[in-house]
């Protein structure tokens, strides 16, 4: 599975510059970058934060991503936020996009064709100038987390041995940095969001809605942490919202689908229970047919 990793711990700009959550034409720098992720398929979509990062988390509440919060952003170190994202995620994916949350301008296209060539490391190339975003294979990911050099992730990655596949592409978009580039504008109209496409949320209702695309990504959150009130905050919702989401999907199914566990050094935890995993398990392969029966009746009629 290919992931991607957007990096948004980053100080807070000056009066005057673009900030992750200022519009850039019809949605903001950080939402336009995650939708074209998700336009190309990408389903684990990882967001670190630094400065600010309530505020960001909460803009991109419900969209379906993961929050991961830096420590050390003042710092200006993007390598430390690399890392955060690569810990995470190596044991979740096969390859992983990396991109600043300042060049949002890259399209869905431009990740299609990056993500069925050859690694170890994928860049793209516009003109003959190499861009955003970049595309790491797990096989380099130890050399990026056990990196402490100079050169950031250039540094990790610049070793004689280390293979690096050039893909061009026909995106200026790859090179435009938000913060100084004066022909943003121009850029928006040409770039891949306004490609009419599909786009369904299967959603399961009893005397209300009660189960959906979110109330799986926090089940699964909570399974993978053990925590419901980790998986809350990883969500960017809070944990009285994700207590509310558990109760309504058990007294609308009828059974317990969340169990806590006190006790021990490390304090209590959180487990799904046999039922809940085999409900997720279920509206898993439903979302996933439904979703294929949708694009097919999409290219039939538009």
């Amino acid at each position: 599975m290919t992931a991607a990793l957007i990096l948004a711990a980053v100080v807070l700009p000056e009066d005057g510059k673009r900030k992750p959550t200022d519009a850039l034409g019809e949605v903001s720098s950080i939402k336009r970058i995650i939708m074209v992720f998700q336009q190309a398929g990408i389903k684990k979509i990882v967001v670190v934060t630094g400065s600010d990062a309530d505020a960001l988390e909460k803009h991109c509440a419900h969209m379906g991503v993961i929050f991961l919060r830096s420590e050390t952003y003042e710092t200006g170190d993007m390598l430390s936020s690399v890392k955060a994202g690569l810990a995470y995620l190596k044991n979740k994916c096969s390859k992983v996009f990396i991109t600043p949350v300042h060049i949002p301008l890259f399209s869905a296209e431009t990740v299609k064709s990056m993500d069925s060539a050859d690694g170890p490391v994928v860049i793209p190339k516009y003109n003959e100038q190499a861009g955003h975003p970049l595309l790491l294979f797990k096989s380099l990911f130890k050399n990026v987390l056990n990196y402490d050099g100079q050169g950031g992730l250039s540094g990790a990655l610049s070793g004689e041995d280390i293979a690096r596949h050039f893909v061009e592409v026909s995106d200026q978009g790859i090179l435009t940095d938000t913060r100084n580039s004066a022909n943003v504008s121009d850029l928006i109209e040409t770039q891949g969001l306004q490609t009419i496409r599909p786009e369904a949320k299967i959603r399961l209702l009893g005397e209300k809605e009660f189960f959906g695309p979110g109330t799986l990504l926090l089940l699964n959150l909570t399974q993978e942490t053990g925590s419901l009130k980790q998986a809350a905050q990883q969500m960017g919702v809070s944990y009285s919202k994700a207590l509310k989401m558990i109760a309504g999907m058990e007294n609308q199914l009828g059974y317990t689908i969340l169990e806590s566990r006190q006790g021990g050094s490390g304090g209590g935890s959180s487990i799904i229970t046999k039922r809940g995993l085999d409900f997720m398990k279920r509206y898993e392969a439903f979302e996933s047919e439904c979703n294929e029966r949708i694009k097919g009746a999409f290219e039939k009629y538009f």
